[in-house]
């Protein structure tokens, strides 16, 4: 089978893993995933952070958002642009005002609002995705935008900075990876820390 076949049929296995949580579940599965990270080195040692909204039946992250804020590290969230330079980063004060439904139907800043950044100006990632496995394989939503993020900062994903999170039925075996496929620092899930080696 080829690896696009495979990774089709992995998204909708785990897909529908995932959907099938319900949201009381999701909700006290997302709090100790959020636990751990906010424990994380890295996490705690950086001042700038690419987070990400949730969408549908991911981990939730408005309590990540909502720490950075209050500890005050700078928060950005990516705004979908195109496949050339598929993703901008904007910087976030206030969600409730700076944020609305973009591409797909996730909440994504306000362009004319909020200001943008480079993808050089942050310390620590999360990573959102469909499966991950214990070296790092991440299988996102086909579009490629945080492999995007991760091919530009080979730096943060060397160190402990550029981190997935998921429940733990969607860490699997072993992802498909392709040439463009980025690898992860570390996943976290309800159950634990996956730290993965670095690539030297």
């Amino acid at each position: 089978m080829r690896d696009g076949d495979r990774k089709r049929q992995m998204r909708a296995r785990v897909q529908g893993l995932r959907d099938a949580l319900r949201d009381g579940e999701r909700e006290r599965l997302s709090e100790q995933i959020v636990r751990r990270v906010r424990k994380l080195p890295g996490y705690k040692r950086s001042r700038s952070r690419l987070l990400f909204s949730s969408f549908r039946s991911e981990v939730l992250t408005e309590a990540l958002i909502a720490d950075t804020l209050k500890h005050g590290a700078r928060l950005l969230l990516p705004r979908v642009v195109d496949y050339e330079e598929p993703l901008a980063l904007h910087e976030v004060t206030d969600p409730a005002r700076d944020l609305a439904p973009g591409a797909f139907g996730i909440l994504e800043p306000v362009a004319g609002r909020c200001p943008e950044r480079s993808v050089y100006e942050m310390d620590f990632v999360l990573v959102p995705g469909l499966a991950f496995d214990r070296t790092g394989g991440r299988l996102g939503y086909g579009g490629g935008f945080f492999d995007w993020v991760l091919s530009h900062r080979h730096d943060l994903v060397d160190g402990d900075a550029a981190v997935a999170v998921g429940f733990g039925l969607q860490i699997v075996a072993a992802v498909p990876m392709q040439a463009w496929d980025v690898p992860v620092s570390a996943v976290v899930t309800e159950n634990e820390v996956i730290q993965i080696a670095p690539r030297r």
